[in-house]
């Protein structure tokens, strides 16, 4: 699904590394001297992360709906897909993304019938060849 992608940047500080299901979230202390520079890494299960992946290219300047997060992350791929599998993703996937500062309204649903980012900044990583 994302073969020339290799993430996203989040903010200017939150770096997606779809491939390893990384998240890294870098921060400057830029009040002390010399600058102290705070790593936080975590790892993602594979659907998780293959839900943010197509949230963060589909669903940041529209809604995306259900059906298609369901057909493209899970049918697409020969798994099993339904609302519950959904929600249960969405939930830990939300749990692992407060740890490295984005909040539950990070993603945005819509009566669970539509899902959205809501960010300041998502900009894609591209692969060089």
């Amino acid at each position: 699904m994302f073969r020339t992608t290799f993430g996203f940047l989040i903010n200017d500080n939150i770096q997606i590394d779809i491939h390893n299901r990384r998240i890294i979230k870098l921060d400057i202390e830029e009040d002390r001297k010399p600058y102290v520079l705070n790593v936080s890494v975590i790892s993602i299960k594979d659907l998780q992360m293959m839900l943010l992946a197509y949230l963060l290219a589909n669903g940041i300047r529209h809604p995306v709906k259900r059906d298609d997060i369901l057909k493209n992350v899970w049918d697409n791929r020969d798994l099993k897909s339904s609302s519950q599998i959904l929600w249960a993703t969405l939930k830990d996937l939300k749990s692992n993304l407060s740890r490295v500062g984005l909040g539950e309204d990070f993603i945005v649903s819509d009566k669970g019938a539509k899902y959205s980012i809501n960010a300041m900044k998502v900009q894609a990583l591209y692969m060089g060849i």
